[in-house]
């Protein structure tokens, strides 16, 4: 008799095993096969106004207007009448080709841009293609100011 319970005991335990086993392989697979959820992006909530200003947006949302903001905060610093070794970059596209040789047109600005050179940062990282795009745009179309005649504030509303 006590060779007969030990057998069901062992018997019990191996069936239980195996539907818990079981039970277990079939949630796995089922896990495998459920469709992944893409993570939702948080929702910007553009009266912040840090986020216009990380993002370039305080001035336009695209264009040229945009790229003038662009300007300002990444090249002004280094392209201005008073900085001496960086080329200033009024009339740029009127010039018939870069300092290294290539002919001024979209494509090779926004490529030194990206790159940078030997006295230039690369903004590869910094300055994706929407951006590289609205900053080229005010490049050609309405480059640039001169420090006694700045742009005007977009929040302002005079009276």
């Amino acid at each position: 008799m006590n060779s007969g319970k030990a057998f069901l005991i062992v018997a019990g335990f191996i069936v239980g095993v195996v539907l818990l086993g079981g039970t277990q392989v079939v949630q796995w697979a089922a896990a495998q096969e459920a469709p992944k959820k893409e993570p939702k992006e948080p929702v910007k909530d553009y009266n912040q106004r840090s986020l216009e200003i990380y993002e370039f947006k305080k001035a336009a949302k695209s264009g040229a207007e945009r790229g003038e903001e662009i300007y300002y905060y990444k090249c002004w610093y280094c392209h201005n009448e008073y900085t001496k070794g960086a080329p200033q970059l009024k009339d740029l596209y009127k010039r018939p080709q870069l300092l290294s040789g290539q002919p001024v047109n979209d494509d090779t600005v926004k490529e030194k841009i990206r790159n940078g050179g030997p006295a230039m940062p690369a903004f590869r990282y910094t300055l994706n293609d929407a951006d590289l795009a609205d900053l080229a745009s005010f490049l050609r179309e309405k480059c640039c100011w001169n420090s006694e005649s700045p742009p005007a504030n977009p929040r302002y509303r005079s009276r």
